[in-house]
């Protein structure tokens, strides 16, 4: 059995419950008997193994970083007279090079560069032949800083910079004006909590967002695209992310030519002011869909739902035998405050 130890994870400030319930989701997916907990308001904390820590940075939209927790406090002397005591032998070699980063969140306001310092002092002294080494070191220590608590760890993942930059809207083969953003279609496709390897279904794919997300993270995504010419171009954008993929069909999600056997249903059905979708049909067009949702979805299946947030889809979904798991409330931009919903099937 794999060694379980605290983690704790900086999470992004751009939707801050959101990166938690990301984060939640992931580890939940893949360590069932992972404890997660929101500490100091804004860090994620978990007791789980390493991989599992490095899969929810590696998998998710939101999750920064990771790293093995070695100390916490409120007060920055008392983190380091924490740092002092703690066995750092454990975790270098002799010979291994490291550096320490002071990350400040949320408006905090410590010396970074001092602090850096007073680590790296400690570390130097921890009874190993270590050196500092800025540019490419063996070992990275952060101290994450936030408004209302230091945490100190080894780090051991770190999300990439520019992750999902080539796959933003403006950037694909094909796009349109309400294209999912990537960071919050691989947020979606998460918080769906699909066993890995699953079948992932998104019935108004449009430009293949969530198809393109689903895809690089292991499933088997089917998309469904009423119109023909959005359809071609998804395509476009799928050969590009997602080759090989099981990709999008030109069909009605009221009538999907389909069989059960689908994991989840991931989706973000059309709406706001570049749709054709009258706002009084919105809800009509998903009551139609709803209605079907037996024919698709396995038992026990998992539906994960963006709308607009004056449609209210937890009432729609618990009229059509869906359990409410969560929801989250993002604002997109003036006019537009969405809605994202995870349900279970009963």
């Amino acid at each position: 059995m794999k060694e379980r130890t605290r983690y704790f994870f900086h999470l992004s400030g751009e939707y801050p419950e959101l990166s938690f319930g990301e984060l939640k989701a992931i580890l939940s997916t893949f360590d069932s008997s992972s404890k997660v907990a929101l500490d100091f308001k804004n860090v994620g904390i978990a007791e789980t193994t390493k991989d599992c820590a490095v899969l929810a940075v590696e998998r998710s939209a939101y999750v920064k970083e990771a790293a093995l927790l070695v100390a916490k406090s409120t007060d920055m002397q008392e983190l380091l007279n924490n740092v002092k005591s703690a066995p750092l032998y454990e975790l270098l070699n002799d010979g291994e090079t490291f550096e320490v980063r002071c990350v400040k969140c949320w408006g905090a306001e410590y010396e970074t560069k001092k602090v850096e310092a007073e680590l790296g002092r400690i570390i130097l002294n921890c009874g190993k032949y270590v050196s500092v080494n800025l540019e490419k070191p063996d070992k990275r220590f952060v101290v994450l800083a936030t408004p209302h608590g230091l945490f100190f760890g080894l780090s051991i993942a770190k999300k990439r910079k520019k992750e999902f930059y080539e796959r933003k809207a403006g950037k694909r083969p094909f796009t349109l004006p309400s294209a999912l953003q990537p960071k919050i279609a691989r947020c979606m496709v998460n918080l769906a909590r699909i066993r890995p390897g699953g079948r992932v279904l998104d019935p108004f794919a449009g430009s293949a967002s969530i198809l393109s997300e689903a895809w690089l993270l292991g499933y088997e995504p089917v998309g469904l695209e009423i119109k023909y010419w959005i359809c071609k171009g998804a395509r476009l954008n799928l050969e590009r992310y997602a080759p090989g993929g099981l990709g999008i069909i030109n069909a009605d999600a009221r009538a999907a030519p389909l069989r059960r056997g689908f994991d989840s249903i991931v989706t973000d059905p059309p709406y706001g002011r570049s749709t054709t979708i009258p706002a009084n049909s919105l809800t009509n067009l998903l009551e139609d869909f709803l209605s079907k949702l037996t024919d698709l979805l396995i038992e026990g299946g998992s539906v994960c739902m963006a709308s607009p947030s004056d449609i209210d889809v937890i009432s729609l979904g618990k009229a059509y035998g869906l359990e409410v798991l969560e929801t989250y409330t993002i604002k997109v931009h003036r006019t537009l405050t969405r809605n994202i919903t995870v349900f279970r099937m009963r």
